[in-house]
């Protein structure tokens, strides 16, 4: 699986800048920022029909936020969905996408976080509509550890890892099943869940030009003259909009590639 690249460059060590434009592109910010909250300090409502979640605090605060945890303690949490603690996390946190991110992009990420305010702001308890023992259940049918196969050709594969695992854009843009396991044979067909219905992004679909993708990336503007709004508009500004133009130029090709 190839790194996210800047400039050309693959860094080997973890970089906060490369950080920041993870962070973008993954839309942490919208789901741990809540409407009158500090960035990142968690507190947004993520409304599902099986409950409703709040973003916990990502600021290196050392009682509220993440300031003890460790790298590793990130990396489990992303790849693993678990807590230091080794408690299940609810699927809310697409952990279920992150599972494939490379150990030095989590890297990046963790200099990232480290750079940020320390916020003081206390968790808000989740309201899941099942229990917790549901959750250790829908984790045995449902999540699977890391099973990534890289594509032979690099562009094309690092296109699949910025759309699938870092902006995991199956989360919102993918149908689910009753259990809200993403039907990845129908991946970007849409979907009407919440908090974010999303349209069918299919080439076979939206039959968008390489132009038409590149202008809505980078400007958020769709071929009609109308604009992303919601959680795209959140997606574009912060992510795709400020990604080095190669990896942009990678996800328009995976985009564009013919599903089977």
């Amino acid at each position: 699986m190839v790194p996210v690249l800047v400039v050309g460059v693959a860094w080997a060590t973890p970089d906060a800048e490369v950080g920041a434009l993870l962070a973008g592109l993954a839309g942490c910010a919208s789901c741990h920022t809540a409407a009158d909250g500090a960035p990142y300090a968690g507190g947004y409502a993520i409304e599902t029909r099986f409950g409703t979640f709040y973003g916990s605090n990502l600021t290196p605060d050392p009682e509220t936020g993440l300031g003890e945890w460790t790298e590793h303690d990130l990396l489990r949490a992303l790849t693993r969905g678990r807590s230091p603690k080794h408690h299940p996390y609810w699927p809310a946190f697409p952990y279920t996408s992150f599972r494939r991110l490379t150990d030095e992009d989590v890297g990046h990420l963790w200099a990232y976080l480290r750079t940020l305010d320390p916020v003081v702001a206390e968790e808000r308890e989740q309201e899941a509509n099942a229990p917790g023992v549901g959750l250790w259940g829908w984790r045995r049918v449902a999540f699977h550890a890391r099973d990534w196969k890289p594509l032979d050709d690099p562009e094309l594969d690092r296109g699949a890892y910025l759309v699938e695992v870092v902006g995991h854009c199956g989360e919102c843009h993918t149908p689910r099943n009753g259990i809200g396991q993403l039907k990845r044979k129908q991946a970007l067909a849409g979907s009407d869940e919440p908090p974010h219905p999303a349209p069918d992004i299919r080439p076979e679909t939206l039959k968008w030009t390489l132009g038409d993708w590149d202008t809505f990336l980078t400007m958020g503007m769709m071929p009609d003259g109308d604009f992303a709004g919601s959680g795209m508009r959140h997606v574009v500004r912060d992510g795709t909009a400020k990604l080095p133009e190669a990896d942009r130029a990678a996800m328009i090709r995976w985009l564009m590639a013919p599903t089977e």
